[in-house]
């Protein structure tokens, strides 16, 4: 028989495949490897991005590991950065795609609070916001189940995050709080607002006032901070108003001068289905 030669990256990938076989057999624990070990498939993962296969089995074995063991967690989020893990999702291997945002979620769902915060943070960057969108959901090819479903698990560990704000309520005696909404009639009247406007009656003023936010969809006109104090949606409606306000602001006045927008309302229905969302898959947490 003539020998077959085996290149260093075919024996590495052999080898790789018949570690996930062993350890999907639960006949080894994870807890036993050493740190060395996670160093070694961490580095597989900078270092063969250009060999599918090891590269997917690397992603692979340092999901388990994150999913299997909390020490090991603690390990893998020490050498693995999402900053790492992004040019992953630039490639057109979506089955490289699929396991890069495996090991995303099982960071994200294992983190401890302040670190999955931190996590979210980096996730909600613009540009890796435009990288999944344009490179994994954009792409010119059917999404298949898994990818799905990974990028559903994504979208609900992220949604999570809003539920302590959508569960607080306003304190109308907050002024920082207070002048959110301020800012908010200041944006939209701004360009109306008559200059010697400040030295009118305080009367004039309150009467002003009410006229803007019930112009700007507040039910209770008087008091705009009453209408925050119900959960869900709570504070989050306020955000997503001054979200809208700050980042779109010509749309916002736009709404305003066309439609009298009832921009509360419809802030509240998006926080409220929001809250429907987390609630219903409150057992991803």
């Amino acid at each position: 028989m003539t020998p077959v030669s085996c290149s260093f990256g075919d024996m590495l990938s052999f080898t790789l495949t018949a570690f996930v076989e062993l350890m999907d057999h639960g006949i080894v624990s994870w807890d036993t490897f050493s740190v060395a070990f996670i160093k070694k498939i961490a580095s597989y993962v900078n270092k063969f991005a250009s060999d599918i296969s090891i590269l997917q089995r690397s992603l692979a074995i340092l999901e388990s590991m994150v999913l299997n063991s909390h020490d090991l967690y603690q390990k893998v989020a020490q050498e693995i950065t999402i900053g790492q893990l992004i040019p992953h999702l630039q490639g057109t291997d979506q089955e490289i795609q699929t396991y890069t945002i495996a090991v995303i979620n099982a960071l994200f769902l294992k983190a401890p609070d302040d670190k999955r915060q931190e996590m979210a943070n980096i996730l909600a960057q613009k540009q890796l916001r435009s990288i999944i969108l344009t490179h994994v959901i954009r792409a010119q090819r059917t999404i298949n189940n898994e990818m799905a479903h990974q990028l559903y698990v994504l979208q609900v560990l992220t949604f999570n995050l809003l539920e302590d704000r959508m569960m607080t309520k306003m304190d109308p005696q907050d002024q920082a709080q207070r002048d959110i909404i301020f800012e908010l009639r200041r944006i939209a009247f701004d360009a109306e607002c008559e200059p010697n406007n400040s030295s009118g009656s305080i009367e004039k003023r309150k009467s002003m006032y009410t006229r803007d936010y019930k112009k700007l969809g507040f039910i209770n006109h008087v008091n705009p901070a009453m209408d925050f104090t119900q959960t869900p949606p709570g504070m989050l409606a306020l955000d997503n108003m001054l979200y809208f306000a700050k980042h779109h602001q010509d749309a916002y006045i736009r709404v305003r001068l066309l439609f009298v927008f009832e921009i509360c309302v419809v802030a509240s229905v998006v926080a409220s289905n929001t809250a429907i969302f987390i609630n219903h898959y409150k057992p991803l947490k």
